[in-house]
């Protein structure tokens, strides 16, 4: 019996213009027939993977508050926030406050992935990055 996967994306926190309902829809669907449409190319592609395709879709997306469609901070800047987790083993990886990366969910699914290393020391992997950005001027 081939497996079945369900797959449901959502479009960010905040309102939706109702003017732009029928774009906001349309690019929900896109978004996942891309993650779908992937699984045709590998066939026994992982549901992490499913999720990392349509999260980028929606990142590459301007109609949405993540990746290209970002919020600015308030000094203009595009920073962006992306989680990831393996519902099958618990494992997640996330980043914040990123600047500069296209996909940001691509980058918390690298720190997933290295969190699964095993450290020589016994040590705990990070599972969340933030780079270290210094304002000298409050």
């Amino acid at each position: 019996m081939k497996p079945v996967a369900y797959l449901a994306v959502h479009g960010g926190a905040g309102n939706h213009n109702p003017k732009n309902e029928k774009g906001t829809k349309n690019g929900l669907r896109q978004a996942c027939a891309k993650a779908i449409s992937s699984t045709h190319e590998v066939p026994d592609k992982i549901a992490l993977s499913l999720v990392e395709d349509a999260i980028s879709a929606l990142e590459d997306d301007s109609r949405f508050n993540a990746g290209y469609g970002s919020n600015l901070t308030l000094d203009g800047n595009v920073e962006c926030d992306a989680s990831i987790m393996d519902g099958m083993t618990g494992g997640y990886g996330s980043v914040g406050a990123v600047s500069g990366v296209k996909n940001p969910i691509c980058l918390a699914r690298c720190v997933l992935e290295h969190a699964r290393l095993s450290d020589k020391l016994g040590r705990l992997p990070p599972m969340y990055a933030v780079p270290f950005h210094v304002n000298l001027f409050f």
